[in-house]
C-alpha cells in the first residue's frame, strides 16, 4: 500500500507543476540534503527533453525555465561596469570600469565594490552577473581594454579574486570571461589567436585559474575567438585545462551567439549556448544521442554543473530578489564614486600645477567634458565617457560630468566652457558630405566586384545577425537614400553598380546581403565635389581595409596594404566654383565588420577661436581630451592617436594659455607625443563612472590626493608596443600571431630596451614616499616560502596612499624569462611624515615558470634578484636570495 502511495504521490507529482520555494515536494527541494544529493535527485527527474532544452538560453538574457518542476527562468545580465543588457532590466548605478578599478591597486575596494555589485543584482532579482572580465590588455588599440584589469596577470588574479568572492557571498555567481586570449575585437568571431602553451599558461590563463581554485568562481564564458585554429566553444585542450587541470565544477557558457557546432561543443566539454538557440536544441542533440555520439551522461553533467551552482547558491530556496535593497541606491551611488577618485592617475605636474588653489576663472574645454544628453540631428548620445560602450554599457540614474563636477568644486570661480572640436565632427561629415555624379545625381557611381569566389570566411547570415546583436549593432541590406541601378556579374568580377549617395558603411557580412560578392571584395567609388567656398578642403577616409583616394587623377591617401583600421585626411586648396574629381577603392580584407567612409570639411569650418577666446581669458584650462563609448566597444578597435583635431587644438590652447591641464578619458593609453613636453599637468581619467565628474574635480583641488597607478603601459607611439606588428596587421589571414610570447606589456618593453611614455605601475601623488630597510629572508626552505619587507615614509606636505610594487627577476634560467615579473604590491596610507614597515610573502608560484617542453610548471633552484620600487621602471631597492 505504501508503495501505491508512494507511485500515485510522484505521478501527481509529474502532472502539476510545484512551486520551487513552496514548501519541499520533492527531495531536490530539500534544504539539508547536499548540493549533489539535490542536484542528482533533479537530474533523475528530468525527461531528457527537459535537460536538452535547458542547455540553451532563452529569451535571450535567462536560462530555460522547466515549468513542470516549477524552476523558473533564472536571470543573467551583463555587465562589468554594473547592471547594463541593452537596458532590459532598467537604469542603475553606473560604476567606473575595471580598468579604473585595476589602477586603485586596492584589493580592498575590489572585495567592497563586489559586495556592492551583488546588492545591485539582487535588488533586481537578477542571479547572474555576467563579469568580471580578464582578457588581457596586450594592445593599446583593444576596444574592451576598459572592461579588464590591464596587462599583469598577477594584478588582473589579485583584483578579481576578492571582487568574485564578494559578489558570490553576496548571492550572486560570477562569471568570468572571455576564456581564452580574445584580446583583441578586431574579427572577434573568426580570428584564430596562435599563441604558445608557455605564454598561455603564464599570461592569458592565470587570471582564470585563480577564479577558480582562489575565488570558486561558478560560472566561465567563452571567447568568440578560435585559439590556435579552434573555437573556444569545443577546444578540448582549453576546456580539458579548466575542468580536468583546476577541477573546475562550475557552468561553462558561450559568449552570445559563438556556439558553432552541437557534437564537438557538447562532447568537449562546452555547457551551456547562449545568445542562440541552434545546436543545444533537441533537433541537434536528440539524433546524436540515439546514434551514440553523445552520450546522455554528457547532458546529465552540463544539468549537473548549470543546476549544481544554482542551488548551491540558492537559488531553488529563495527568492533573488532582495526587497530590502532599493534599486536606486545610494550606497551603491557613494561607492561608485569612492571607486573613481581611487583610480584617476596622475601621469604629470610640473611646477606643482596640481592641486588648483582658488582660481578666479577656470576654462573647460573639449569633447569628453559635456557629454551631449539628448540625440538629435546633430548630436548623439553614445558619446558617453562615464564608460565605454557595447554590452557594458550601463543606463546610470545620473552622471556627472567633467563641467558640472568642476563648477561644483570651485564654486568661487567663473567657469567657461567650449566643446572646441567633437569626436562627432568626422562622423558627421561621413554623414552628410554632398558629392554629384556626372550626371550631376546625389552621390557617387558606385561599383562593387567580387575578388574571388570563397565565401568560407563568411558565417550564416543568421549568426551574424545574432553576433551584430550581441555587439550592439543592426545589420542594414541598404542605406537610406541609396538607389541600386542594377546587378549581375560580368567577366571582371563587378555583381553590383549603383549610386551611393555617401560612403557610410559598416558591413557585417555580404554587402546588401549579396552573396556573390564572397568574402574578398573590392569596391570603387567615382564622383564629384563643387566648392562652395575658397578655402582648403580637407578629405577624410576611415576604414577597416585596404583603399585608395584619388583626387583630379591624383593618388593622395594610400593605405592600400592595409589590413587594419586605418584613419588618414588630406588638404587640398580650392576656389568657389571649382570641382574636384573623386575615385575611392576599398579592398575589404575580410574584415568583420567590414567599414568604410569618407567626408570632407573646409578648412574654415574647424574654428579653435572660440576656445581660444576663453582659454586667454582664464587663469588656467581644463582640457578634456579622449575617446568616447561611439569609439570603445566590442566588435571593433580603436585607433591609438585621439580623434582628429584635439591634437591640434591642444597645440594651439598651449600657444595662448600655457597653464593648460589636459584630463584623458580613455580605456587606455592614447597617444600624447605631439604636446607631452608641452602641457604642465595630465591626469587620466579613464572610463570613472557616474560619478566620474566629482571625482576628477576633487583630484583637481586637491580634495583627494591621487594614489592610482597604471595597469598598463603607455607606449610613445604604437610601433614600440611589444604587439605591434601582431594585432591588427595579419587580419587577411583570420590569425593574429602572438609572436612576442611572454614578452607582452612592461615585460616586452623592458626585453626590447624601449622606454615608455608612461610605464607599469606609473602614477604620481601630490606627496612624496621614500623607501629604505629592505629584507628579505627564507621563512620556510621546504616550502620555498620568503618574507620581503621595508619602510615607506612619506616626506611630502600631505596624508597619502602609496603602491609599493614588487618584482622578482630569475638572474639565471634554462628558458628565457622577462627581466621582471609583479609578484606582489601593497597599498599603504600614510599621514606626512609617517613610516611604515611593509611584509610581503612569497611562495613557490613567484618564482616558476612554464615549460613547454614538460608541459608543466617548474621551478629552478638557484639566485633570484627582489626588486621594489615606485613602479615596473622606478625601483628604490634590490636584493638577492638563493633559494
Amino acid at each position: 500500500m505504501k508503495n501505491i502511495f508512494l507511485t500515485l504521490s510522484l505521478a501527481i507529482g509529474l502532472l502539476l507543476p510545484c512551486n520551487l520555494y513552496a514548501q519541499s515536494q520533492y527531495p531536490f527541494q530539500n534544504t539539508t540534503l547536499s548540493t549533489e544529493e539535490r542536484v542528482n535527485d533533479l537530474i533523475g527527474r528530468m525527461t531528457l527533453e527537459e535537460k536538452i532544452d535547458l542547455l540553451a538560453g532563452y529569451n535571450d538574457f535567462y536560462l530555460h525555465p522547466c515549468e513542470r518542476l516549477g524552476i523558473p527562468a533564472f536571470k543573467l545580465a551583463d555587465g562589468p561596469l554594473g547592471v547594463a543588457s541593452w537596458g532590459l532590466f532598467g537604469r542603475a548605478t553606473a560604476f567606473p570600469s575595471a580598468l579604473s578599478l585595476a589602477a586603485s591597486w586596492n584589493k580592498n575596494l575590489a572585495e567592497k565594490t563586489g559586495a556592492m555589485y551583488a546588492q545591485e543584482w539582487r535588488a533586481r532579482g537578477i542571479h547572474f552577473l555576467l563579469a568580471p572580465g580578464v582578457n588581457n590588455y596586450r594592445a593599446s588599440k583593444g576596444a574592451r581594454n576598459f572592461e579588464y584589469f590591464g596587462e599583469d596577470p598577477y594584478l588582473t588574479s589579485e583584483m578579481v579574486v576578492p571582487f568574485i568572492k564578494a559578489v558570490q557571498d553576496g548571492g550572486v555567481i560570477a562569471t568570468i570571461k572571455h576564456f581564452a586570449a580574445n584580446d583583441q575585437e578586431f574579427d572577434r568571431y573568426t580570428v584564430s589567436t596562435e599563441v604558445s602553451e608557455r605564454a598561455l599558461q603564464e599570461i592569458y590563463l592565470p587570471p582564470f585559474k585563480a577564479a577558480v581554485q582562489k575565488a570558486g568562481v561558478k560560472a566561465v564564458m567563452t571567447g568568440y575567438n578560435l585559439v590556435n585554429g579552434v573555437y573556444c566553444t569545443e577546444n578540448k585542450h582549453l576546456i580539458d585545462i579548466l575542468k580536468k587541470d583546476w577541477g573546475f565544477k562550475g557552468m561553462l557558457m558561450s559568449d552570445w551567439a559563438c556556439t558553432y557546432s552541437a557534437e564537438n561543443a557538447a562532447n568537449y566539454g562546452l555547457d551551456l549556448e547562449m545568445g542562440s538557440n541552434d545546436w543545444f536544441t533537441r533537433k541537434e542533440l536528440l539524433p546524436l544521442i540515439k546514434e551514440g555520439k553523445v552520450t546522455e551522461e554528457v547532458i546529465n553533467d552540463k544539468v549537473r554543473r548549470i543546476y549544481g551552482a544554482c542551488i548551491s547558491m540558492g537559488f531553488f530556496d529563495r527568492p533573488q530578489q532582495d526587497t530590502h535593497i532599493p534599486t536606486f541606491n545610494p550606497q551603491a551611488n557613494q561607492m561608485a564614486l569612492n571607486a573613481a577618485c581611487e583610480g584617476i592617475i596622475l601621469l604629470k605636474n610640473e611646477q606643482n600645477t596640481l592641486p588648483i588653489r582658488q582660481p578666479k576663472v577656470i576654462a573647460v574645454i573639449g569633447p569628453t567634458a559635456n557629454p551631449a544628453i539628448v540625440s538629435d540631428r546633430i548630436y548623439n548620445v553614445n558619446s558617453i565617457v562615464y564608460g565605454g560602450g557595447g554590452s557594458s554599457k550601463v543606463h546610470p540614474w545620473y552622471v556627472v560630468s567633467a563641467l558640472e563636477g568642476i563648477c561644483q568644486e570651485f564654486p568661487a570661480a567663473t567657469v567657461y566652457y567650449t566643446e572646441g572640436i567633437s569626436n562627432q565632427f568626422k562622423p558627421r561629415l561621413f554623414r552628410n558630405s554632398k558629392f554629384r555624379t556626372k550626371d550631376g545625381k546625389p552621390g557617387l557611381e558606385a561599383s562593387y566586384y567580387a575578388l574571388s569566389s570563397d565565401s568560407s570566411a563568411i558565417l550564416s547570415d543568421k549568426m551574424i545577425q545574432q553576433q551584430a546583436v550581441a555587439a550592439g549593432r543592426t545589420v542594414n541590406s541598404n542605406q537610406p537614400g541609396n538607389t541600386a541601378s542594377g546587378n549581375g556579374k560580368d567577366e571582371n568580377g563587378l555583381i553590383i553598380r549603383r549610386i551611393d549617395r555617401t560612403v557610410n558603411y559598416e558591413w557585417w557580412g555580404y554587402p546588401f546581403n549579396e552573396s556573390k560578392l564572397g568574402s574578398d571584395y573590392r569596391i570603387c567609388w567615382e564622383g564629384y565635389v563643387d566648392a562652395e567656398k575658397t578655402d582648403s578642403l580637407r578629405f577624410f577616409v576611415d576604414a577597416q581595409g585596404a583603399y585608395r583616394l584619388w583626387i583630379d587623377g591624383t593618388l593622395a591617401l594610400d593605405a592600400s596594404r592595409s589590413q587594419s583600421f586605418d584613419v588618414r585626411n588630406i588638404a587640398v586648396s580650392v576656389r568657389k566654383g571649382d570641382t574636384k574629381h573623386v575615385q575611392l577603392e576599398f579592398c575589404n580584407q575580410r574584415s568583420t565588420p567590414a567599414e568604410i567612409r569618407m567626408g570632407y570639411a573646409y578648412q574654415s569650418d574647424i574654428d579653435f577661436s572660440e576656445a581660444k577666446r576663453l582659454a586667454e581669458k582664464a587663469d588656467l584650462v581644463v582640457f578634456c581630451a579622449g575617446l568616447d563609448g561611439s569609439i570603445e566597444l566590442e566588435g571593433r578597435d580603436r585607433p591609438f592617436d585621439l580623434p582628429y583635431g584635439q591634437d591640434l587644438l591642444i597645440e594651439e590652447l598651449i600657444k595662448v594659455n600655457p597653464k593648460l591641464i589636459v584630463a584623458i578619458h580613455a580605456g587606455g593609453g592614447v597617444n600624447m607625443t605631439r604636446w607631452i613636453n608641452q602641457v604642465p599637468a595630465v591626469v587620466h581619467a579613464l572610463y570613472p563612472g557616474q560619478e566620474g565628474g566629482h571625482a576628477l574635480a576633487h583630484i583637481l583641488s586637491g580634495k583627494v590626493n591621487p594614489s592610482a597607478k597604471l595597469p598598463f603601459t603607455i607606449e610613445k607611439k604604437w610601433e614600440d608596443s611589444p604587439a605591434y606588428g601582431h594585432y591588427d596587421e595579419t587580419r587577411k589571414e583570420k590569425k593574429v600571431y602572438y609572436t612576442e610570447g611572454i614578452f607582452t606589456g612592461y615585460r616586452g618593453y623592458d626585453e626590447k630596451g624601449i622606454e615608455p611614455l608612461f610605464p607599469f605601475g606609473f602614477g604620481l601623488s601630490y606627496t612624496t614616499f621614500d623607501y629604505t630597510d629592505l629584507n628579505i629572508r627564507i621563512t620556510d626552505k621546504k616550502q620555498k616560502k620568503v618574507t620581503v619587507s621595508f619602510t615607506i615614509t612619506n616626506t611630502g606636505q600631505q596624508d597619502g596612499y602609496e603602491i609599493a610594487q614588487l618584482y622578482v627577476h630569475d638572474i639565471q634560467s634554462k628558458e628565457p624569462r622577462p627581466q621582471k615579473e609583479l609578484k606582489g604590491f601593497d597599498k599603504v596610507y600614510l599621514k606626512a611624515g609617517e613610516s611604515k614597515q611593509v611584509e610581503i610573502e612569497l611562495d613557490e608560484d613567484a618564482f616558476r615558470y612554464f615549460n613547454a617542453r614538460q608541459n608543466r610548471w617548474v621551478f629552478e633552484k638557484g639566485e633570484f634578484e627582489i626588486l621594489v620600487g615606485a613602479s615596473s621602471r622606478d625601483i628604490k631597492l634590490t636584493g638577492k636570495i638563493k633559494i
